[in-house]
């Protein structure tokens, strides 16, 4: 009777961890999303490099003028953090596609993750690094 006992309150002792394990899990994309995939200091220069490239299309608050809405309820979940990095790197600024250096364009992107609730972590956000993440912003 005892081993049943403790049998069964081990049971509900995995269960209850488990349960709360699962609550605590990081967003998809893994240990990377939970720690952040850029660094502050990098989306403050995302932000003066974004002020200088993006604002004048995309807002001042990353709220659309000419160009869509980079914050809020219109991004999140509509395409991946790589999809988005690949397409501004590519096609923006409107008037000069491509023309940013990589780390510039990294900086903005870690701007945009911070302006839309992603923290901040320890290491920097790269163009090689942004395009293996597949959460969607």
């Amino acid at each position: 009777m005892k081993r049943t006992n403790r049998t069964a309150v081990l049971a509900v002792a995995l269960a209850a961890t488990t349960g709360l394990a699962l609550l605590g899990a990081p967003r998809a994309g893994g240990a990377a999303a939970a720690r952040g995939y850029y660094t502050a200091a990098q989306a403050t220069a995302g932000a003066k490099a974004y002020a200088q490239s993006c604002a004048q299309c995309h807002g001042a608050q990353l709220q659309g003028v000419s160009a869509p809405a980079l914050k809020g309820v219109s991004m999140h979940g509509s395409q991946s953090i790589a999809d988005i990095y690949n397409f501004m790197s590519q096609q923006m600024p409107a008037g000069a596609p491509g023309s940013l250096k990589p780390g510039t364009y990294a900086a903005i992107m870690a701007y945009i993750l911070k302006q839309n609730g992603h923290p901040a972590g320890s290491t920097a956000l790269t163009a090689q690094s942004v395009k293996k993440i597949t959460e969607k912003i």
